[in-house]
């Protein structure tokens, strides 16, 4: 998953954006024939959050990351996981004929659960799935106020999120 964060306020052209990558820790995806019954969901790992190699000025990067890890943005000590759980599925199809759903699910983070509705593209991939897409959330509804540089420099409000999530059968466990 990768975060695109974009700059604001008077001066925002003294500031630059910020690509994050989000690797997913643990991930479980339940596809059944009915897709209204399929589930899905990812566990992602705070603290390993991090600048986008090569989007960011060198010098910048880890005052950037300790930023964004600490209590102001996600508090990685209180709040170590931010984790998606989905509640249902509803599929249609795209212009290019690929699947296309919009799964129903709660994002927590920073212990805060809000619902969200992400579109989603399917494909199949040999024998797994792989899924895309892209969803744009706002800071200030996850409960975080956007961070600034003297007030003048400030993160956007408003950001998105663009994912290519992998999922393939699980190797199967060994008889008892």
């Amino acid at each position: 998953m990768r975060i695109h964060l974009s700059r604001s306020g008077l001066l925002k052209f003294l500031g630059h954006d910020h690509e994050i990558d989000a690797p997913v820790a643990e991930g479980r995806v339940e596809a059944a024939e009915d897709p209204a019954r399929s589930s899905a969901y990812l566990r992602f790992e705070a603290r390993r959050l991090a600048v986008v190699p090569g989007t960011e000025p060198p010098a910048d990067v880890a005052k950037v990351e300790e930023r964004m890890r600490g209590s102001e943005v996600l508090d990685v000590e209180r709040h170590p996981e931010i984790a998606f759980a989905c509640s249902g599925v509803a599929v249609g199809s795209s212009g290019s004929g690929q699947p296309r759903a919009r799964v129903r699910g709660e994002l927590t983070l920073k212990g805060r659960r809000v619902a969200v509705e992400v579109p989603v593209e399917v494909r199949t991939d040999g024998d797994g799935i792989v899924a895309t897409g892209e969803l744009g959330l706002e800071l200030r509804m996850l409960g975080i106020e956007p961070p600034s540089v003297a007030g003048v420099v400030r993160v956007a409000n408003r950001f998105s999120v663009s994912f290519e999530i992998r999922a393939r059968p699980a190797a199967e466990l060994p008889a008892r």
